[in-house]
């Protein structure tokens, strides 16, 4: 997955997430000056948009954060950006973005499980598990079914997805990590802040996860804490075990 980009303005803009909170920018924010060393200036800051100046090797950028725009980069020039602006736009962009999306995804038990028979009576070939607590795991030759994807998210929910071809096996592992991401940014709002609308806009995105699988949702609850322990707990124990 990549950043959309936009150049109909006369400029470059990149953006990162179209449907997110205040708490989601300054992740972003920090990301870049913890990972990329990057040094924020003339931080402008309204009740419903924020725009943070940046340099990145020598140029001019923009972080930006609208409430109902979400988080763009772009140059500072605007029309009057350079080639190299709008290519380092694009650069750093692509960056931050495969950064935010592997950025909380591991390999399940240190890849121990790699070989061994899943879920589905298959053998797994990927298994990886986001430290806010989910697990995403792909097996091969299930029986009669080519490929097998199993997602669980600790305490909310349990879905198997099966596919013909490994291309769209990866391509719905890829979907399924943004989509859980997605899911677990919100649990960055604090429960006192959940309201009407939080709940709501959780809701449609666990059902738009259910809806990519062939399996209906066995266990669905809102998760009271979004990081679980590890140690000691079985997969089944994992998803569906006491709080």
């Amino acid at each position: 997955m990549k950043p959309k980009i936009v150049t109909e303005k006369g400029w470059t803009e990149a953006t990162i997430d179209d449907d997110c909170e205040f708490s989601k920018f300054y992740a972003v924010a920090d990301l870049l000056s913890n990972e990329f060393n990057l040094t924020f200036s003339n931080k402008l800051n309204d009740f419903d948009t924020l725009y943070w100046d940046f340099e990145y090797k020598g140029n001019n950028l923009v972080l930006h954060y609208n409430i109902y725009l979400g988080i763009s980069i772009f140059p500072r020039a605007f029309k009057s950006a350079t080639q190299t602006d709008n290519e380092l736009v694009l650069e750093i962009s692509t960056l931050l973005f495969q950064k935010l999306f592997d950025r909380d995804w591991s390999d399940f038990e240190n890849g121990e499980t790699i070989g061994t028979k899943g879920s589905e009576s298959g053998t797994i070939i990927l298994d990886i598990e986001n430290s806010n607590g989910a697990r995403l795991t792909l097996e091969k030759e299930c029986g009669s079914i080519p490929f097998a994807i199993t997602i669980g998210i600790y305490g909310l929910m349990f879905h198997t997805h099966f596919e013909s071809e490994l291309e769209k096996a990866n391509e719905y592992v890829t979907e399924t990590k943004y989509r859980v991401n997605k899911i677990f940014d919100l649990y960055d709002v604090s429960e006192d802040k959940r309201d009407d609308y939080w709940h709501s806009k959780h809701d449609k995105k666990i059902n738009e996860l259910a809806e990519m699988t062939e399996m209906s949702v066995t266990k669905e609850k809102p998760a009271h804490n979004s990081t679980l322990p590890k140690a000691g707990r079985s997969w089944w124990q994992k998803l569906f075990g006491s709080e």
